[in-house]
């Protein structure tokens, strides 16, 4: 495999191109139908990556997401609004975290367990697709 990972970076340069950084799966009660990813995405490239989805076994559908801030009012307004996708700058990194960007996984189609791993593949613009194991934890 050694020898073969020169040839496939040279004939497929956009794996070499994203890095993804170790993540995790919020684990939620049983009763909730949606829950969150997170992970970090590096660029590694000299061109932009765009991620523009996601698909895993456990979950109906992956969308993203970022949260939001706004004062109304005197008041603050917090919320989340999809996002048709994320670009990953040149040489740049995008985190995924609570409070920020993050992967819906929505229509969950059985209760997650505190442990287990969930199996996402990430698409990026072009037809890039990066499979991650990302761990349920209860955070």
């Amino acid at each position: 495999m050694r020898r073969l990972l020169p040839i496939l970076l040279f004939l497929f340069p956009a794996l070499a191109q994203v890095v993804v950084e170790p993540g995790w799966v919020r684990l939620v009660p049983p009763v909730v139908p949606d829950t969150a990813a997170y992970l970090t995405l590096v660029n590694r490239g000299q061109t932009p990556l765009r991620l523009v989805g996601a698909e895993t076994p456990v979950a109906s559908r992956v969308s993203l997401h970022r949260d939001y801030q706004e004062h109304k009012g005197g008041h603050a307004v917090l919320g989340m609004r999809p996002l048709p996708y994320v670009e990953v700058p040149p040489g740049g990194k995008v985190a995924f975290r609570p409070g920020g960007y993050h992967l819906m996984l929505e229509g969950l189609k059985r209760p997650l367990k505190a442990g287990e791993k969930v199996e996402l593949t990430l698409l990026f613009q072009g037809g890039l697709k990066v499979k991650v194991v990302l761990p349920v934890e209860m955070r």
